[in-house]
């Protein structure tokens, strides 16, 4: 879950390589550095964030680099573990995101042909590979590098002596940006303020560019990669005065929805989903909870699976795998066996032209643009608009209108009810029906951004065990529409207040019960109750994101998270 940034041209070397890799950071933020080259390879790394590594760096001019910001998953997050890694003569640079499974295997015998290691990463193995073997020229010592790697990999190479990027892939994310110049990134949105055209990598894709040349192979042949044009421009991916991309992006959810259900494409997918016998939904996290929303009010015949859970186990019908990126590697990992299985793939995905996008047979896309907060906030909105009016469209109906603006003026009284949370050190989350996936969502937002154990359960479990816990001051976020639950939810809400709870309610407006319940009550429009999720969710992202202010936290850049979980 690291970025890369690589750039070949006619620019500030260094001050791209710097504004690339801070587009990036939302993918890694533990430790960065850079490395350019031309007669000599200059480099720096440590740890620390982009801002604390990279600024104000004046490597002597030159056309080529590479830079890296990383999220440890081998090696602790300092100096010696951070990206790039070099062979021990300082000669080849190497940045990497992924995992090298046979790294140890390929350690061992690096140090036994005398090579010294610094580093308690996999990524260092592949510069003494490619040292091992530059007298056979440079792109064949880093072709025969790769060719020795097992696992997941985007790598980007520079090595002394050369004004060439070299770069290989394999089921980790890896995009060129072209205007004349070249830019080599793990994601779209870094080069955007340069250029929206790009070519996408595909597996096993090896090659390199320089300034004014691309080449790419597969399978030891030459191929030629066409650009696409992305709709997205550099301003979506800015903060545009907001304090951070979440709050904007929570700010842009009803632009996302509704550009999401003008997409015509829903129309001829709902018909193709009406002839299934069944569907498997396949995704993770926040995208998980989209399809178990859809379980919940579909007729459809549906299993929704945790894609690192999916296994040969599941056969028959079609499946949908959902993503905000399409990289998600346990995701794509599933979508891969999934198809070996002889399934046919269909996604639900953000990102044009991702790995998910060109693995599936059919292809549906929400429109949230660029989301750069490492919570999902406007993308898990425009997935369940999307998925509710597939199974609307399948029913002979069309959605109601969904205006969620109300709901987003609340902020001040919902920041208002964070300072409460931020006292706490546990929170429970309750609903019923498809109301207990929102208390899920809610639940995990305040895991990731506030660091706050919170625990979400079905209102009807809670006498199986979690009423033990209820103790006075406790707080307990409730989820009480006016749906054919409510009755028993105000049942459940009772048996939490009388131990002592703090009720923090979420009903319709004029609810006289749940108000008197509540401690501190939000109010909710009117909403048909199969839509609840998607209303719903959105006072829980602003609980989750002021409560993570009011702790310091940056809810930007939660700890040991990353964007796009692209290993497994």
């Amino acid at each position: 879950m690291c970025g890369i940034f690589g750039y070949a041209g006619n620019g500030d070397v260094c001050k791209i390589l710097y504004q690339g890799l801070k587009s990036l950071e939302y993918r890694g933020y533990d430790s960065a550095g850079m490395a350019v080259v031309g007669d000599k390879l200059n480099f720096i790394k440590d740890s620390g964030t982009v801002d604390d590594v990279l600024t104000n760096i004046t490597f002597p001019v030159n056309s080529v680099g590479i830079a890296h910001t990383r999220w440890a998953t081998h090696g602790k997050p300092n100096k010696i573990n951070a990206h790039p890694h070099l062979d021990e003569k300082n000669k080849v640079a190497v940045v990497h995101n992924g995992i090298i499974e046979n790294y140890k295997q390929l350690k061992n015998q690096l140090i036994k042909k005398g090579h010294i290691f610094k580093s308690k990463t996999d990524t260092e193995v592949i510069p003494h590979l490619i040292e091992e073997n530059l007298s056979l020229g440079n792109f064949e010592a880093f072709k025969k590098a790769v060719a020795q790697l097992k696992g997941s990999y985007a790598i980007a190479c520079v090595i002394e002596g050369s004004n060439k990027i070299y770069f290989a892939k394999r089921f980790s994310p890896l995009v060129l940006g072209v205007n004349g110049d070249y830019f080599l990134a793990s994601d779209i949105v870094s080069f955007l303020r340069w250029t929206k055209q790009v070519i996408f990598i595909e597996e096993n894709d090896i090659g390199y560019l320089e300034k004014g040349n691309l080449y790419i192979e597969n399978n030891g042949k030459q191929v030629n990669r066409r650009p696409n044009e992305i709709r997205w421009n550099f301003e979506e991916a800015a903060k545009e005065g907001y304090e951070h991309f979440m709050l904007k992006e929570i700010f842009e959810q009803p632009q996302a929805i509704a550009q999401t259900l003008a997409d015509k494409r829903l129309i001829s997918f709902s018909k193709h989903m009406s002839e299934l016998d069944k569907l498997v939904i396949t995704s993770a996290g926040t995208s998980f909870h989209a399809g178990l929303a859809l379980k919940y009010v579909s007729s459809l015949p549906l299993e929704v699976i945790i894609a690192s859970e999916f296994s040969e186990l599941y056969r028959g019908g079609e499946v949908l795998s959902i993503s905000q990126s399409g990289e998600t590697a346990d995701t794509l990992r599933a979508v891969r066996l999934a198809k070996s299985l002889d399934h046919k793939i269909n996604a639900l995905v953000n990102v044009v032209g991702s790995t998910l996008t060109r693995l599936a047979d059919k292809v549906i896309y929400t429109h949230a643009g660029p989301e750069i907060g490492v919570a999902s906030t406007k993308t898990f909105t425009s997935q369940l608009a999307a998925l509710f009016q597939l199974n609307a469209l399948m029913e002979g109906k069309t959605l109601p209108e969904i205006n969620v603006n109300p709901i987003l003026k609340k902020a001040d009284e919902i920041h208002s009810i964070s300072k409460t949370l931020s006292k706490s050190n546990d929170i429970f989350y309750l609903g019923r029906g498809v109301n207990t996936v929102t208390a899920m969502e809610g639940a995990l937002k305040m895991k990731e951004l506030a660091y706050l154990h919170a625990e979400a359960y079905p209102g009807g479990e809670l006498k199986h065990g979690p009423l033990a816990l209820i103790e006075e001051s406790l707080p307990v976020v409730a989820i009480c529409p006016s749906d054919q639950n409510r009755d028993k939810m105000l049942g459940n809400i009772e048996e939490v207040k009388s131990r002592g709870a703090f009720i923090i309610g979420l009903g319709y407006e004029k609810d006289e019960e749940l108000i008197e319940l509540s401690d501190k009550f939000v109010a909710m429009p009117a909403v048909d109750s199969s839509l609840t999720p998607l209303y719903y969710s959105i006072p829980l992202q602003m609980l989750s994101y002021y409560t993570a202010i009011e702790l310091k936290r940056n809810p930007d850049k939660p700890r040991n998270l990353a964007k796009s979980v692209t290993v497994e």
